[in-house]
Protein backbone atom coordinates (compact mmCIF):
# COMPACT_ATOMS: atom_id res chain seq x y z
CA UNK A 1 0.00 0.00 0.00
CA UNK A 2 3.24 2.16 0.73
CA UNK A 3 4.58 2.39 -3.05
CA UNK A 4 3.10 3.37 -6.46
CA UNK A 5 2.36 0.29 -8.31
CA UNK A 6 4.11 0.03 -11.99
CA UNK A 7 5.75 -2.35 -14.05
CA UNK A 8 8.73 -1.90 -16.43
CA UNK A 9 8.69 -2.48 -20.07
CA UNK A 10 11.98 -3.59 -21.63
CA UNK A 11 12.92 -4.18 -25.27
CA UNK A 12 14.38 -7.21 -26.29
CA UNK A 13 16.55 -6.79 -29.51
CA UNK A 14 17.34 -10.71 -30.74
CA UNK A 15 21.35 -9.96 -30.57
CA UNK A 16 21.88 -7.56 -27.71
CA UNK A 17 20.67 -7.54 -23.81
CA UNK A 18 17.22 -6.43 -22.96
CA UNK A 19 17.13 -1.83 -22.56
CA UNK A 20 14.81 -0.32 -20.01
CA UNK A 21 11.78 2.12 -22.12
CA UNK A 22 9.53 3.45 -19.46
CA UNK A 23 7.17 2.43 -16.53
CA UNK A 24 3.61 2.18 -16.98
CA UNK A 25 1.66 2.46 -13.93
CA UNK A 26 -0.55 -0.26 -12.76
CA UNK A 27 -3.99 -0.30 -10.91
CA UNK A 28 -3.60 -0.22 -6.75
CA UNK A 29 -5.38 -2.46 -5.03
CA UNK A 30 -5.87 -2.52 -1.03
CA UNK A 31 -7.17 -5.96 0.49
CA UNK A 32 -8.27 -4.84 4.07
CA UNK A 33 -10.31 -5.81 6.95
CA UNK A 34 -12.92 -3.99 8.52
CA UNK A 35 -15.13 -3.88 11.23
CA UNK A 36 -18.69 -2.82 11.35
CA UNK A 37 -20.14 -1.50 14.84
CA UNK A 38 -22.41 0.37 16.99
CA UNK A 39 -23.74 1.23 20.17
CA UNK A 40 -26.99 -0.10 19.47
CA UNK A 41 -29.04 -2.81 17.91
CA UNK A 42 -30.78 -0.32 15.54
CA UNK A 43 -27.32 1.56 14.93
CA UNK A 44 -25.65 -1.69 13.65
CA UNK A 45 -28.56 -1.90 10.85
CA UNK A 46 -28.44 2.15 9.98
CA UNK A 47 -24.18 1.85 10.15
CA UNK A 48 -24.39 -0.85 8.11
CA UNK A 49 -27.18 -0.06 5.51
CA UNK A 50 -25.10 3.16 5.21
CA UNK A 51 -21.72 1.91 4.70
CA UNK A 52 -22.74 -0.42 1.99
CA UNK A 53 -24.44 2.28 0.40
CA UNK A 54 -21.36 4.39 0.19
CA UNK A 55 -19.29 1.81 -1.26
CA UNK A 56 -19.97 -0.20 -4.57
CA UNK A 57 -18.21 -1.52 -7.30
CA UNK A 58 -19.81 1.46 -9.44
CA UNK A 59 -19.01 4.46 -7.91
CA UNK A 60 -15.61 5.57 -5.61
CA UNK A 61 -15.57 6.38 -2.06
CA UNK A 62 -12.40 8.06 -0.73
CA UNK A 63 -9.87 6.09 1.26
CA UNK A 64 -8.33 8.57 3.73
CA UNK A 65 -4.99 8.26 5.93
CA UNK A 66 -3.18 10.65 8.15
CA UNK A 67 0.72 10.80 7.76
CA UNK A 68 2.75 12.78 9.95
CA UNK A 69 4.88 14.12 7.26
CA UNK A 70 2.11 15.50 4.24
CA UNK A 71 -0.73 15.19 6.70
CA UNK A 72 -3.72 13.72 5.63
CA UNK A 73 -4.00 11.71 2.00
CA UNK A 74 -6.60 9.67 0.13
CA UNK A 75 -7.32 7.73 -2.62
CA UNK A 76 -10.48 7.30 -4.48
CA UNK A 77 -10.97 3.62 -3.99
CA UNK A 78 -14.40 1.50 -4.83
CA UNK A 79 -14.66 -2.22 -4.35
CA UNK A 80 -13.13 -4.23 -7.09
CA UNK A 81 -14.65 -7.42 -6.66
CA UNK A 82 -17.81 -9.18 -4.76
CA UNK A 83 -17.50 -9.34 -0.80
CA UNK A 84 -17.35 -13.27 0.09
CA UNK A 85 -17.57 -12.91 3.97
CA UNK A 86 -20.68 -15.35 4.60
CA UNK A 87 -22.95 -13.61 7.66
CA UNK A 88 -23.36 -16.67 9.37
CA UNK A 89 -25.20 -15.08 12.13
CA UNK A 90 -26.87 -11.91 13.45
CA UNK A 91 -24.00 -9.68 14.43
CA UNK A 92 -26.65 -7.99 16.52
CA UNK A 93 -27.11 -11.38 18.77
CA UNK A 94 -25.79 -10.89 22.60
CA UNK A 95 -25.49 -7.30 21.78
CA UNK A 96 -22.06 -7.30 19.99
CA UNK A 97 -23.61 -5.17 17.19
CA UNK A 98 -20.57 -5.80 15.08
CA UNK A 99 -19.44 -7.32 11.88
CA UNK A 100 -16.01 -7.98 10.27
CA UNK A 101 -15.68 -8.01 6.29
CA UNK A 102 -12.51 -8.91 4.21
CA UNK A 103 -12.90 -6.59 1.23
CA UNK A 104 -10.84 -5.57 -1.92
CA UNK A 105 -10.52 -2.26 -3.10
CA UNK A 106 -9.21 -0.71 -5.67
CA UNK A 107 -7.94 2.94 -6.81
CA UNK A 108 -9.63 4.46 -9.63
CA UNK A 109 -7.29 6.12 -11.92
CA UNK A 110 -3.74 7.55 -11.28
CA UNK A 111 -2.40 5.02 -8.16
CA UNK A 112 -0.83 8.00 -6.44
CA UNK A 113 -2.00 9.69 -3.29
CA UNK A 114 -3.87 12.98 -3.32
CA UNK A 115 -4.49 16.22 -0.98
CA UNK A 116 -7.05 18.75 -2.14
CA UNK A 117 -5.69 20.64 -5.49
CA UNK A 118 -4.26 23.89 -4.32
CA UNK A 119 -5.26 27.16 -6.89
CA UNK A 120 -5.76 30.89 -6.78
CA UNK A 121 -7.76 33.82 -8.81
CA UNK A 122 -7.04 36.60 -10.44
CA UNK A 123 -9.95 39.36 -11.17
CA UNK A 124 -8.89 42.01 -13.47
CA UNK A 125 -9.98 45.26 -12.26
CA UNK A 126 -7.45 47.55 -14.52
CA UNK A 127 -5.27 48.47 -12.24
CA UNK A 128 -2.29 47.60 -13.93
CA UNK A 129 -2.41 47.56 -17.99
CA UNK A 130 -0.31 47.02 -21.21
CA UNK A 131 -1.03 47.20 -24.64
CA UNK A 132 -1.11 43.89 -26.55
CA UNK A 133 -1.91 42.78 -30.49
CA UNK A 134 -5.76 41.23 -30.40
CA UNK A 135 -4.56 38.39 -32.94
CA UNK A 136 -0.70 37.94 -33.42
CA UNK A 137 -1.82 35.97 -36.15
CA UNK A 138 -4.02 38.67 -37.66
CA UNK A 139 -1.62 40.95 -40.09
CA UNK A 140 -4.40 44.06 -39.33
CA UNK A 141 -5.25 43.23 -35.98
CA UNK A 142 -5.38 45.99 -33.61
CA UNK A 143 -3.46 46.71 -30.46
CA UNK A 144 -6.07 46.57 -27.15
CA UNK A 145 -5.18 47.29 -23.49
CA UNK A 146 -5.86 44.35 -21.33
CA UNK A 147 -5.31 44.22 -17.60
CA UNK A 148 -2.03 42.48 -16.02
CA UNK A 149 -1.98 40.45 -13.13
CA UNK A 150 -0.15 37.56 -11.53
CA UNK A 151 -1.45 34.10 -9.72
CA UNK A 152 0.31 31.98 -7.41
CA UNK A 153 0.18 28.23 -6.59
CA UNK A 154 1.87 25.99 -4.79
CA UNK A 155 2.87 21.84 -5.82
CA UNK A 156 3.28 20.42 -2.35
CA UNK A 157 4.75 17.16 -4.23
CA UNK A 158 8.28 15.85 -3.57
CA UNK A 159 8.93 14.25 -6.56
CA UNK A 160 5.95 14.77 -9.28
CA UNK A 161 5.83 17.35 -11.63
CA UNK A 162 2.17 19.18 -11.76
CA UNK A 163 0.47 20.36 -15.02
CA UNK A 164 -2.12 23.02 -13.46
CA UNK A 165 -5.72 23.62 -14.48
CA UNK A 166 -7.07 27.15 -15.72
CA UNK A 167 -10.56 28.30 -15.46
CA UNK A 168 -11.14 31.64 -18.21
CA UNK A 169 -14.21 33.91 -17.93
CA UNK A 170 -15.72 34.83 -21.22
CA UNK A 171 -15.86 37.34 -23.09
CA UNK A 172 -12.53 38.77 -24.40
CA UNK A 173 -9.23 38.29 -24.84
CA UNK A 174 -7.22 36.37 -22.75
CA UNK A 175 -2.93 35.11 -21.92
CA UNK A 176 -1.64 32.84 -19.55
CA UNK A 177 1.94 32.38 -19.09
CA UNK A 178 3.12 28.78 -19.54
CA UNK A 179 5.07 27.67 -16.60
CA UNK A 180 8.44 29.61 -15.90
CA UNK A 181 8.96 29.90 -19.66
CA UNK A 182 8.17 33.40 -19.97
CA UNK A 183 6.24 33.04 -22.70
CA UNK A 184 2.55 34.02 -23.36
CA UNK A 185 0.14 32.04 -24.44
CA UNK A 186 -2.60 33.71 -26.12
CA UNK A 187 -6.01 31.67 -25.49
CA UNK A 188 -8.78 31.71 -28.31
CA UNK A 189 -11.08 34.74 -28.37
CA UNK A 190 -14.01 33.82 -25.83
CA UNK A 191 -17.53 34.55 -27.22
CA UNK A 192 -20.62 35.87 -24.41
CA UNK A 193 -20.74 32.95 -22.35
CA UNK A 194 -17.85 30.77 -23.52
CA UNK A 195 -16.09 30.44 -20.21
CA UNK A 196 -13.50 27.46 -20.19
CA UNK A 197 -11.74 25.33 -18.94
CA UNK A 198 -8.46 24.38 -19.73
CA UNK A 199 -6.06 21.15 -18.87
CA UNK A 200 -2.46 21.36 -19.33
CA UNK A 201 -1.76 17.89 -18.55
CA UNK A 202 -0.37 16.36 -22.05
CA UNK A 203 -2.09 12.96 -21.28
CA UNK A 204 -5.40 15.19 -21.06
CA UNK A 205 -4.72 18.20 -22.75
CA UNK A 206 -7.92 19.39 -23.46
CA UNK A 207 -9.80 22.77 -23.30
CA UNK A 208 -13.80 23.06 -22.81
CA UNK A 209 -16.19 25.75 -23.01
CA UNK A 210 -19.45 26.39 -21.28
CA UNK A 211 -21.28 26.62 -24.64
CA UNK A 212 -21.08 24.38 -27.53
CA UNK A 213 -20.12 26.06 -30.81
CA UNK A 214 -23.26 27.19 -33.59
CA UNK A 215 -21.51 26.39 -37.28
CA UNK A 216 -23.12 27.17 -40.02
CA UNK A 217 -22.74 27.64 -43.89
CA UNK A 218 -21.25 31.29 -43.61
CA UNK A 219 -18.20 30.49 -40.88
CA UNK A 220 -17.51 27.67 -42.91
CA UNK A 221 -17.14 29.49 -46.05
CA UNK A 222 -14.95 31.88 -44.28
CA UNK A 223 -12.91 29.59 -42.59
CA UNK A 224 -12.13 28.03 -46.16
CA UNK A 225 -11.64 31.40 -48.01
CA UNK A 226 -8.36 32.73 -47.57
CA UNK A 227 -8.82 36.16 -48.30
CA UNK A 228 -12.27 36.25 -45.81
CA UNK A 229 -10.26 34.86 -43.15
CA UNK A 230 -8.27 37.60 -43.25
CA UNK A 231 -10.67 39.79 -41.82
CA UNK A 232 -13.31 37.84 -40.57
CA UNK A 233 -11.41 34.93 -39.19
CA UNK A 234 -12.94 35.30 -35.18
CA UNK A 235 -16.39 35.18 -36.84
CA UNK A 236 -15.51 31.74 -38.73
CA UNK A 237 -13.80 30.22 -36.05
CA UNK A 238 -16.78 31.04 -33.07
CA UNK A 239 -18.28 27.96 -35.54
CA UNK A 240 -15.66 25.18 -34.16
CA UNK A 241 -14.50 24.16 -30.71
CA UNK A 242 -12.31 25.99 -28.24
CA UNK A 243 -9.74 22.95 -28.41
CA UNK A 244 -9.62 23.30 -32.32
CA UNK A 245 -8.69 27.40 -32.45
CA UNK A 246 -5.88 26.41 -30.38
CA UNK A 247 -4.11 25.01 -33.52
CA UNK A 248 -2.12 23.03 -31.88
CA UNK A 249 -0.68 25.57 -29.15
CA UNK A 250 -0.59 23.74 -25.64
CA UNK A 251 1.84 24.59 -22.42
CA UNK A 252 4.94 23.17 -22.25
CA UNK A 253 6.32 23.74 -18.66
CA UNK A 254 4.79 21.97 -15.33
CA UNK A 255 5.40 23.09 -12.29
CA UNK A 256 8.12 21.78 -10.37
CA UNK A 257 7.78 19.60 -7.41
CA UNK A 258 7.74 22.18 -4.39
CA UNK A 259 7.41 24.88 -6.06
CA UNK A 260 5.26 28.29 -5.50
CA UNK A 261 4.51 29.01 -9.33
CA UNK A 262 3.85 32.69 -10.20
CA UNK A 263 1.93 32.72 -13.56
CA UNK A 264 1.35 36.00 -15.63
CA UNK A 265 -1.97 36.32 -16.62
CA UNK A 266 -3.94 39.54 -18.84
CA UNK A 267 -7.20 39.69 -19.79
CA UNK A 268 -9.14 42.60 -21.83
CA UNK A 269 -12.42 42.35 -20.03
CA UNK A 270 -12.96 44.63 -16.84
CA UNK A 271 -14.10 42.30 -13.80
CA UNK A 272 -12.85 39.19 -16.05
CA UNK A 273 -11.38 36.08 -13.97
CA UNK A 274 -8.83 33.54 -13.96
CA UNK A 275 -8.45 30.82 -12.14
CA UNK A 276 -5.84 28.18 -11.46
CA UNK A 277 -6.05 24.82 -9.70
CA UNK A 278 -2.53 22.57 -9.42
CA UNK A 279 -2.98 18.96 -8.11
CA UNK A 280 -1.40 17.52 -5.52
CA UNK A 281 0.60 14.13 -6.15
CA UNK A 282 2.45 12.09 -3.18
CA UNK A 283 4.17 8.86 -4.28
CA UNK A 284 4.28 7.31 -0.99
CA UNK A 285 2.57 7.68 2.17
CA UNK A 286 4.48 7.09 4.77
CA UNK A 287 4.72 8.55 8.26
Amino acid sequence: MVHVPFKSIWSEPAYAPPRFERTVDERREISTRITIYSDSEYGWFDAEEKFWNGLNGDEPGWWHIWTRRYGELYLPMQLLDKVETELEADPTDDENNAQEWDILLACDGEPRWRQPDLGDEWVNDMTKTQQMKADAQRVFSPKITVGTGLLQAANRSPTRYAWPVYTVSAPGYCWIGDGGSGRMLPIPKLNPGEHVTIDTDPANRIAVSALDPVDNWTKQTIRNADLLNVFLREYGESGISILERFYGQGFDQAIPPRTVANIPVMHSELGARVSIRVPQRFERAIS
